[in-house]
């Protein structure tokens, strides 16, 4: 009876020590969310603000540009498209509460990669887009460090408002690595329509990833060549590469002549340069379109094609040896554009996009 009842009391005891356990594991602390430890990448314009981690891939002043100088909208370039959080910690989970900002919300899709291996996927559309968005990460080490990096929505401006570890866990120093930087510029195929509101599916990201680059998206959805996105060029790191496809929206709805668009596009890519001198500038012609051409003046994408094929070879001729011509209708076709919405004359889905990056992949190098 002794023997039965001592048992009993082990178990008792075991089972409560068991249970204060599991409660000590899953009992969260908040850490300041403007804390330096928090690393932000792909956004040049970090604010740390009580409460509050904000980033912006524009400065205000570009944001701010008059309507003839910026040609973009700029709610849709409030967006977070190629932004990452870099977080490192011992804590077995991680609790992680964004908030919708000022700019549009087409919904907010964020990846989760551990120790560069990608975890998980959060997707919050609608209304819930608009609401606290919470993500809830497990620690695949346990309680060993691991560093997190989380992909920002790209068609979505959110910011971060509470951080939670484990009671008793802590952030670590996230190493800060050298890398080579690229400049992804251009329209709404670089922003990354067609691939949801997810960071992670678009192009440029996909190829920094491939290439182990640090990276910025400067590309806004309906923008045209802007002299604006050139100038703030200058407030940039140092880039080795810079990507730009830009042109089809001056083509359908700006009405530029093949004359006014190789004018703005030589002023628009002298800015570049003078801003990014020993950078590689990959120019990429207009790609695979289910668009026949503008019906207002006439004027076809081969017209524009041609005219950028001129332009580069003209600049190489004068010196410029490190600006390349990526033939962009000849890397794409119909395989790329979105197979689910046939009325999209432009835009890549998810594996076209994928695909894209992968043409790329082989073309787009820096200087070793």
């Amino acid at each position: 009876m002794k023997w039965i009842v001592l048992t009993s009391l082990l178990w008792v005891f075991s089972t409560l020590v068991s249970c204060k356990d599991a409660d000590a594991q899953s009992t969260y602390e908040a850490i300041d969310v403007t804390d330096e430890l928090i690393q932000v990448k792909g956004a040049n314009y970090v604010f740390r603000n009580e409460g509050l981690l904000s980033f912006s891939r524009f400065s205000e002043a570009t944001l701010n540009s008059p309507v003839s100088e910026a040609m973009f909208n700029a709610d849709k370039a409030r967006t977070n498209s190629g932004i990452r959080l870099f977080i490192k910690s011992n804590s077995p989970k991680l609790r992680l509460t964004f908030k919708a900002l000022n700019g549009i919300n087409r919904g907010a899709e964020f990846a989760v990669y551990q120790n560069n291996s990608r975890s998980d996927v959060f997707t919050f559309k609608g209304d819930k887009a608009r609401a606290e968005m919470v993500l809830e990460i497990n620690n695949q080490q346990g309680d060993e460090a691991s560093l997190f990096e989380i992909t920002m929505p790209s068609l979505a401006n959110v910011g971060l408002v509470k951080l939670e570890l484990i009671k008793g866990a802590s952030l670590l120093s996230v190493q800060k690595e050298e890398k080579p930087v690229y400049l992804a510029i251009g329209n709404s195929i670089t922003h990354g329509v067609g691939q949801g509101s997810a960071t992670f599916l678009t192009y440029p990201y996909l190829l920094a990833k491939s290439k182990d680059w640090d990276y910025y998206n400067l590309a806004v959805g309906g923008a045209k060549i802007s002299p604006a996105i050139a100038r703030m060029t200058a407030e940039m790191p140092p880039a080795d590469v810079i990507t730009i496809l830009i042109g089809y929206n001056d083509l359908m709805f700006n009405d530029k002549s093949v004359e006014e668009y190789s004018k703005a596009y030589m002023d628009y890519l002298k800015m570049i340069r003078h801003n990014q001198v020993g950078a590689h500038i990959y120019c990429i012609t207009l790609t695979h379109t289910r668009a026949v051409g503008n019906e207002r003046t006439g004027l076809k994408p081969e017209g524009y094609r041609k005219a950028l094929k001129h332009l580069v070879y003209q600049l190489q001729s004068e010196g410029d040896n490190k600006l390349h011509l990526i033939e962009g209708d000849k890397i794409t076709s119909e395989a790329n554009l979105r197979p689910e919405v046939l009325s999209d004359k432009v835009h890549f889905g998810i594996e076209g996009a994928a695909l894209f990056a992968k043409e790329l992949e082989q073309l787009v190098k820096k200087a070793e």
